[in-house]
């Protein structure tokens, strides 16, 4: 069984160390120790005449000095077993947007808007968008997911088995892959055994990743030095996802207490075997941290990877507030804006002076890339959200129409499903807009019927509908969580407070289910799956995606069986139950999405004639696919300092459109 961390102690160590405690205080009487009690604390059965031995063998023990990091590398494996290829499952990618004309070299400059945490892959506080931008480039799994040919392509595994039970997986490592430590140690299968033990111990402190890989895996076997066997607890069909595409780390520096991953591994992270690298220098606390290219990647050279990971450096500053890091970029301080304000987008930035004179580029890319679904979530495990005519009625006063006309510029299209713009949404539902005397009816249902002479909602004992506290970190919602307010009261008596706050600060308020209503926003996949979200056995669990507390029998179900389908026409009509008992039962009162991203970025760089891949997002694909080039670095320098335009002849001096709908209408990269 995976988890048990594979280091078990020796019974003469243990018997030795009870009796150095007991010596060691020479104030006190040495306590006296009762010989079964003794083999019943060693977990074993009791014999005298073993216990004797092992108090008269106890000088002779040989302690092994303290443990040091990194760990020694396992170099004995069982016999080679024979490789025979037709026996194993292998797929050639499918046709890629990396341009192999791109350039290697420079540096892309991004920002935070909050220090992170901690650089660690796991552990507390280790779950942000950030951070797996920064692991992604560093780590590689055994397989990845190609969605052209939607399936599997090799990474660090080369082929690959699935047993008819569907619950046995066999995974042969490449033979060239070398982790980036000193010595570039190839990568074996004691590393994913490491990994696996490392993703179920307990002692991370991580129980969202623990306890879903305790229950997936049932045992991980070295059976050579390059293949490893995987098997799953039960028949689902996500348990290959989730061992095949989870990253990979080395067993001789993964291998550690949790007490020492947590405090000493903090700032550091295990070298990976990925393109770049975090080194302790670049993490400069708290104002940025930076990855380099690796000269060495064990797969530098491969076609495949022809054009992509281009950049030397990338590095991350941090900048508080979108504002200030909206002024750095205009000032050159970073390289690309992430523009999330609809207003700014259509109304300020073309007037910015290096957007319209083509210094600076703007570009919305739209993708198919899966969008989550978001917005405000009530705690239903307490009054007044317990009931859901009071969420529903909340939910008929957030007036999305008119944020729409005053606020997005008509820039976002409703969230009216847990699987916004999926085929996967339930079809021909009925929508819940804004409606106040809707509202006030599903209220007076609930037992609110009154104002009181204050103007506020309440019984007809008196009590008042309890004020709510709404916590954002952004400027830009602020006008947003204020226009809801306004609606609230007016319409139906409701006071709602407004509070600026940090990020991490709300979302542990959140995770820690101390709020009323809260907004939040969860990413898509490509492969959903709610369990996380919404599942009863999440529910009173903190730190887990439940925030609401749901539980629903009936949707417990159809997440249990969903788990179990194979059949994909199957799945995807089960997401439709589960889409519609999600919007009946309301734990969240919806928002809005874009199927795209805006940025504006320096004209300094080279990227795919697409932009990005067909699911591609920020800032992976800029990562991945762009590179700085250098002539046209010079040519925007020289311009700038001159005062005159990149590209007089073009409209608001774009060499490209503004709105790039490429993948609405292509399944395929263009011909290269």
């Amino acid at each position: 069984m995976v988890g048990a961390r594979g280091r078990r102690a020796c019974t003469l160590l243990t018997l030795a160390a009870l009796l150095l405690v007991a010596g060691c205080d020479k104030k006190e009487p040495a306590p006296t120790y009762d010989r079964a009690q003794a083999w019943k604390q060693l977990g074993v059965a009791p014999s005298e005449e073993a216990f004797d031995k092992g108090v008269a063998d106890l000088g002779k023990a040989k302690i092994d000095p303290p443990a040091s990091i990194p760990y020694p590398p396992r170099t004995e494996f069982p016999p080679d077993l024979p490789f025979d290829p037709s026996k194993w499952i292998v797929n050639r990618p499918g046709p890629d947007v990396n341009d192999p004309r791109a350039k290697k070299g420079g540096t892309l400059r991004l920002a935070f808007a909050e220090w992170l945490p901690t650089v660690r892959t796991e552990g507390a506080n280790s779950r942000s968008s950030a951070l797996s931008d920064i692991h992604g480039m560093i780590y590689e799994p055994l397989l990845v997911y190609d969605s052209t040919i939607e399936d599997y392509v090799p990474r660090l595994a080369t082929h690959w088995q699935i047993d008819e039970d569907k619950q046995t997986f066999r995974f042969r490592i490449d033979p060239r892959a070398r982790w980036a430590d000193p010595e570039r140690t190839p990568v074996t299968a004691d590393d994913v055994l490491a990994t696996f033990e490392h993703l179920q111990n307990p002692d991370r402190k991580d129980p969202g990743t623990s306890q879903i890989y305790q229950e997936l895996i049932e045992s991980v076997r070295v059976l050579d030095r390059l293949t490893v066997e995987v098997k799953t607890e039960k028949r689902e069909w996500r348990s290959f996802l989730m061992v095949a595409t989870y990253s990979i780390y080395p067993a001789r520096y993964i291998r550690m207490d949790g007490e020492t991953y947590l405090s000493d591994w903090n700032w550091k992270v295990p070298p990976g075997s990925g393109p770049y690298e975090l080194r302790p220098e670049d993490v400069k606390k708290p104002a940025s941290i930076a990855i380099r290219r690796r000269s060495d990647w064990w797969s530098a050279g491969d076609e495949r990877f022809a054009g992509m990971f281009n950049f030397d450096e990338i590095r991350w500053d941090v900048v508080r507030g979108d504002e200030l890091l909206y002024q750095k970029f205009l000032a050159g301080e970073v390289d690309v804006f992430l523009n999330t304000m609809a207003q700014k987008w259509v109304d300020e930035v073309d007037k910015a002076r290096p957007v319209a004179m083509g210094w600076v580029q703007k570009r919305k890319i739209y993708t198919l890339n899966p969008s989550g679904f978001g917005g405000y979530v009530f705690n239903m495990r307490e009054a007044p959200f317990d009931s859901r005519d009071t969420r529903l009625a909340f939910a008929h006063l957030v007036n999305r129409e008119k944020m729409f006309a005053k606020f997005f510029f008509y820039q976002y299209d409703y969230i009216d499903s847990y699987f916004p713009g999926q085929s996967w949404a339930r079809p021909g539902a009925q929508p819940v807009r804004y409606d106040p005397a809707e509202a006030r009816r599903l209220l007076a249902q609930a037992g609110w019927t009154e104002r009181d002479t204050e103007g506020f909602l309440s019984r007809e004992d008196g009590t008042r509908f309890p004020t709510l506290e709404i916590q954002y970190a952004s400027q830009g919602f602020q006008r947003i969580h204020a226009a809801v307010k306004e609606d609230l009261w007016r319409e139906a008596g409701i006071r709602m407070d407004l509070t600026l706050l940090d990020g991490p600060s709300i979302t542990r308020r959140v995770w820690e289910f101390k709020y009323k209503v809260a907004f939040f926003n969860w990413t898509g996949s490509l492969f959903p799956d709610h369990e996380y979200f919404f599942h009863s056995k999440y529910a009173d669990q903190q730190r887990s995606g439940n925030l609401a507390g749901l539980k629903d029998p009936k949707l417990d179900g159809l997440l249990d069986a969903y788990k179990l389908e194979f059949d994909k026409k199957k799945r995807n009509q089960m997401l439709q139950e589960i889409d519609a008992i999600l919007f009946d039962a309301h734990p969240y009162a919806l928002a809005w999405f874009g199927p795209y991203f805006r940025i504006l970025y320096w004209d300094k760089f080279g990227h795919p004639a697409e932009y990005t891949q067909r699911h591609g997002d920020y800032p992976d694909d800029l990562m991945a696919f762009w590179w700085y080039d250098p002539e046209r670095a010079q040519r925007t320098q020289e311009k700038k300092a001159s005062g005159a335009s990149n590209y007089p002849e073009r409209t608001m001096s774009q060499y490209d459109d503004v709105d790039q709908r490429y993948w609405l209408t292509n399944t395929l990269p263009k011909p290269r």
